[in-house]
């Protein structure tokens, strides 16, 4: 009896607001606009000021931890990195099932990556083709400073429809998600 009220105890402070906020110290994605779920509030241009920098409002958000994105199936893709390169083993989670995480309402998504850089990319594309969010390359995790902590990877070695594709769309230090909708 003692075991299984420690059991019940234990799943219990799993489910409390420390370890909630514990899981999202790690937060290395910030998903926002059209989205139905949230787990944070409003943007804080005292606090944030790299997203105030970019023009990242919001009122409510879903922030992903390097654990959640973990724990979605994982995915490989071995290609040319930057185009023409060498060749390069990238892993993570399909794109679409990290956006699925918020519940998107939007048919659009625009990319920001940790230098301000930006991408607009509809969500048709992301369905018709397997991108990653890769967090590691070459079995490594993807550092800050350089690739990380998320990048954009797109299956151009074995999607006929990407044949040739510029790099332009494989965002590297990608820290915020907008999810939005087309007027």
């Amino acid at each position: 009896m003692r075991i299984l009220l420690i059991m019940i105890a234990s799943m219990l402070a799993a489910c409390t607001p420390a370890s909630q906020s514990a899981e999202r110290a790690g937060v290395v994605l910030t998903l926002h606009g059209d989205i139905a779920a949230s787990n944070r509030a409003a943007m804080d241009p005292q606090i944030e000021p790299l997203f105030n920098t970019f023009g990242l409002e919001f009122e409510q958000a879903y922030v992903v931890s390097g654990a959640q994105l973990a724990r979605l199936a994982q995915h490989d893709i071995q290609v040319d990195y930057p185009a023409g390169g060498a060749q390069r083993a990238f892993r993570g989670p399909l794109l679409r099932d990290v956006l699925a995480l918020a519940m998107p309402r939007g048919d659009n998504v625009v990319v920001t990556a940790l230098d301000g850089y930006q991408r607009d990319i509809s969500w048709q594309r992301i369905e018709a083709h397997d991108v990653i969010l890769a967090t590691s390359m070459d079995g490594q995790p993807l550092p800050m400073g350089g690739f990380g902590p998320a990048m954009l990877v797109w299956p151009r070695a074995t999607d006929r429809a990407l044949a040739g594709m510029s790099d332009d769309d494989w965002l590297w230090g990608v820290i915020a998600i907008e999810i939005t909708t087309s007027p």
